[in-house]
């Protein structure tokens, strides 16, 4: 995977030449993903100040939520930032996958569930909102659940024929699971990171402002609009649709509801799977000599996976190594400056004086790309783990004892073990023990990174400076430390670049989707009948307050449905059982029907009980709106919106 790493940082390093290596929002898809959902929490819980809490009045609150200047802001916002969140989670995981960090099993399931979460928040948000989009995303959602048997099919006709007695219901649910798995997010969070030593909950502020900036502008210029109010038609036709939650809907538009189940649920195992496939590579473990281990707790500081406890060992403070934990970057090597940490394979350093003499000692990281010392530098090559293993202790014994001139340091642009570049820059620049001693001029020691142009010319150049300098006997004692890295962002420009990103991806959050076309005729029948007892019997008891005035009824009779158009066609013949293990419960129907024909005749007749049954006769249809056929009063009516 270290050939996919540094493939990651070259496409990345477009961008750090506006953002800097720095800031580079391609290296912080984790940390501004949670800035995104906090911009969500907070703009979510000012608007829910002005809400309504009632289906029947939720529309209109949300509409003088817009009509309001700064509300409307505080609502787009909410709602971009809610988008955002789903397209960085899901680069996230994109990057997890390039990078092989699925592996590390309860980061990779912690994040899958988060995103899932999120994407729920999202659904139960929208139908919050109650207008044509929050009724089909209702209506869809239970149309899928009550594939279950456990679940009425009137659900789904239920948000269809707006009956806020049913719908009132799943709408507080709605709002109950808004706010209550926005709170579990945050464990789920904590759980992400447990694992990491310092982990990165925000991104750099000025990321965070460049992003707030960008955000402000497309909500001005991009306001959002809700959908016509839910009870406008039947059947919701014209509707927006937001693919970064509903993509799954989309597939209820081209599969049967039971295939939507099976793609749910494999898809569901493919993601859970994904951290056993392929094999997982060996990591050499450091070891820690106890009898040299002074316990100064550095190396329990600096691991960037909390690989390394202070534990009391025969009665003394030592530094103990989790194995579950540890990478293998090494990075604790650098930290311990009685040199009581060894990684096997690490390269032996030339460190003493009667070694053999070089105008440069060069390291570099097993994920910067391989370099060949070119002709001409006298140059000693070692290749480490990562940077964030070098010791500057060893570097100061190299250029005070005159085994080489200058050190140069080759790293990622973001290290692939989070902290070895900063820890680095940290101790040479004497900011971070254990520091390279002042004595040693920092004009001595270069640092570059993988995504530099023509790295082969800077050792020349380095080389060259290096030996000029020893020629005239001069020293940059003052010098500070040269970094050839992309270091000073363009703020305009990044901000441009984010409104841009943003802009485009909210063109997506509100594009025109009609899962049922408006020039089709569509026939609806939802409604629960209760069928003719076929077995019955009276529950025999000696307790008076026992006994039943009516019999008990076992089972029930089937029935058939048939529907017959104007010209004599039959369009649909089925049958249908009772619920329950001995069928004597209700039976629920639902069933969408496209028509070609003006009119149609809906007969139903019990199958195990002579002569009883309803008919509906000349039911005309209409391309204007759906109409839906129920049982009201025992009767079957059909419904249409005049």
């Amino acid at each position: 995977m270290s050939s996919n790493h540094l493939k990651y940082q070259k496409i990345a390093a477009f961008f750090s030449r506006v953002y800097s290596s720095r800031l580079n929002p391609l290296y912080h898809l984790g940390d501004f993903a949670i800035f995104l959902f906090a911009v969500a929490s907070v703009t979510g819980i000012y608007i829910f100040l002005f809400y309504t809490i009632n289906p029947a009045h939720a529309y209109d609150s949300v509409q003088q939520i817009s009509a309001n200047p700064f509300n409307g802001l505080m609502r787009s916002m909410h709602r971009y930032s809610s988008d955002l969140l789903v397209v960085f989670v899901i680069l996230h995981l994109i990057h997890s996958l390039i990078i092989g960090k699925y592996k590390r099993l309860l980061s990779w399931i912690s994040g899958v569930i988060s995103f899932l979460v999120v994407v729920f928040i999202g659904v139960t948000g929208y139908i919050l909102v109650w207008d044509q989009k929050a009724k089909l995303i209702g209506f869809l959602t239970a149309k899928f659940i009550s594939a279950v048997p456990i679940f009425d099919p009137a659900i789904a006709g239920a948000f269809l024929l707006n009956n806020l007695d049913y719908v009132g219901g799943f709408f507080k649910v709605s709002l109950f699971g808004h706010i209550f798995f926005s709170v579990l997010t945050i464990i789920i969070l904590w759980i992400h990171v447990l694992r990491i030593e310092n982990p990165k909950i925000f991104p750099p502020r000025k990321l965070m402002i460049y992003g707030l900036l960008a955000l402000c502008v497309v909500c001005v210029l991009l306001p959002v609009k809700s959908d016509a109010r839910a009870e406008s038609t039947f059947i919701p036709y014209d509707t927006t649709f937001d693919w970064y939650y509903f993509f799954g809907y989309y597939f209820m538009k081209v599969l049967p509801v039971w295939a939507n189940w099976v793609l749910m649920l494999g898809s569901g195992l493919l993601l859970a799977i994904i951290p056993f496939m392929g094999k997982k590579k060996a990591v050499v473990k450091p070891q820690i000599d106890l009898d040299k281990c002074d316990a100064c707790n550095l190396c329990s500081y600096d691991c960037p996976y909390g690989a390394i406890d202070m534990l009391v060992k025969n009665n003394e403070i030592k530094a103990i190594l989790n194995p579950d934990n540890c990478v293998g970057c090494g990075i604790c090597i650098a930290s311990c400056k009685e040199h009581a940490i060894t990684l096997p394979g690490y390269p032996v350093l030339e460190t003493l004086p009667d070694a053999p003499k070089h105008t440069v000692a060069a390291f570099s990281c097993s994920y910067f790309p391989q370099v060949r010392m070119p002709e001409g530098v006298n140059a000693a090559h070692y290749k480490v783990p990562c940077i964030g293993s070098v010791n500057p202790k060893d570097l100061e014994k190299m250029i005070t004892g005159h085994v080489c001139e200058g050190v140069l340091l080759m790293g990622c642009e973001e290290c692939y073990f989070r902290l070895g570049k900063t820890w680095t820059l940290d101790r040479i620049t004497h900011k971070r023990p254990p520091m390279l001693s002042k004595k040693v001029p920092l004009s001595k020691v270069r640092f570059i990174t993988s995504v530099q142009p023509n790295v082969n010319a800077e050792i020349v150049a380095f080389a060259q400076e290096l030996s000029n300098n020893t020629a005239a006997n001069v020293h940059h004692d003052t010098a500070p430390l040269t970094v050839r890295d992309f270091l000073k962002p363009n703020h305009v420009i990044a901000v441009l670049l984010f409104t841009v990103f943003f802009g485009v991806l909210a063109l997506f959050s509100a594009t025109k989707l009609h899962f049922y076309p408006k020039n089709e005729q569509l026939l609806v029948l939802s409604f629960k009948y209760v069928s003719s007892p076929t077995v019955t019997t009276q529950l025999q008891t000696q307790e008076k307050h026992m006994q039943s005035p009516v019999p008990m009824v076992k089972s029930r009779s089937p029935i058939k449905l048939q529907i017959v158009g104007n010209s004599g066609k039959t369009l649909l013949v089925k049958e249908y059982s009772p619920r329950g293990l001995r069928k004597d419960i209700a039976i629920f129907v639902y069933e969408e029907l496209k028509v070609a024909e003006p009119s149609v005749n809906i007969h139903i007749t019990e199958t195990e009980a002579a002569g009883k049954g309803m008919q509906l006769l000349n039911v005309p249809l209409s391309t204007k709106d759906g109409v839906i056929v129920t049982i009201t009063d025992g009767q079957l009516k059909a419904l249409a919106n005049n």
